[in-house]
């Protein structure tokens, strides 16, 4: 029995099915999505549109922005992103150059890719020194509070920046983290003229990093290495060896994982 017609559609097609994943395409290629954009792409009614766009929240591939109405990607499809991006062995690829850096500085190495106002660690790997800083793979912090989060925030446009951070405050994590969307412009500003980012204590007391952004062929942020040490060992001897280091693998990185991205 074909599954498919000659035009190479299913040839048992469930209408609701497609509007989903018409829907979800949506998603994927735009930062937000109205009610109003989906009934127009659909061909229907405003009172179905929401109706596919309510299930789609209710199983998490979708979110409602409560202020503008908006419709954003989900958690579970982030999830499903992630789970791509595992089975792409993302992180295969980039543990051995993090485990080079490792062993050059001997410090904890990070990589991160954003998302939305969240740095996600993707994959990292740990000083072997005595006193060290933790590894972070698997969770998401708060970008504007990480050196990771904060290198890729300085390759956005303002008016991205401005989408991202409509509020003039920002959640505090510990007491040294930035807790003004001015404040971080300025910070944001000093870090397209370096070439890197750097924390010192601002999400975890203690703890301090230097972060250089990955980015593609058209200077988009696709994520951020970073080594991070306790503050007893950001000296300033340390840091500039770190940002050199650490610009040389967001290099390799970059070619490894994300030279395709044109």
């Amino acid at each position: 029995m074909a599954l498919t017609s000659k035009s190479g559609t299913p040839a048992y097609a469930i209408e609701s099915v497609d509007s989903a994943f018409t829907i979800l395409r949506m998603l994927c290629d735009e930062k937000e999505i109205r009610l109003s954009d989906v009934a127009k792409r659909l061909g229907v009614a405003q009172s179905t549109a929401h109706r596919l766009l309510s299930m789609l929240v209710h199983h998490g591939f979708a979110r409602q922005d409560e202020k503008r109405g908006g419709y954003k990607i989900g958690p579970t499809f982030v999830e499903m992103g992630f789970a791509a991006i595992r089975d792409l062995d993302i992180r295969e690829h980039a543990r051995p150059i993090l485990e080079e850096l490792r062993d050059s500085l001997n410090e904890t190495i990070h990589l991160g890719v954003p998302y939305g106002r969240e740095i996600l660690y993707v994959e990292g790997v740990e000083s072997l020194q005595q006193l060290r800083s933790g590894t972070r793979a698997g969770s998401f912090v708060p970008a504007h509070c990480v050196s990771l989060g904060k290198a890729v925030l300085a390759t956005l446009s303002p008016e991205e920046l401005r989408h991202l951070y409509p509020e003039h405050e920002l959640p505090a994590v510990t007491n040294r983290t930035v807790t003004t969307f001015a404040e971080l412009e300025r910070q944001l500003a000093r870090i397209r003229r370096a070439g890197y980012a750097k924390s010192r204590a601002e999400s975890t007391e203690g703890v301090g990093s230097i972060a250089v952004a990955i980015v593609d062929h058209h200077g988009v942020g696709r994520g951020a290495v970073s080594v991070s040490a306790p503050l007893t060992r950001m000296t300033r001897e340390n840091e500039a060896l770190w940002i050199e280091a650490a610009k040389e693998t967001a290099e390799k990185l970059r070619d490894r994982l994300w030279s395709a991205a044109r």
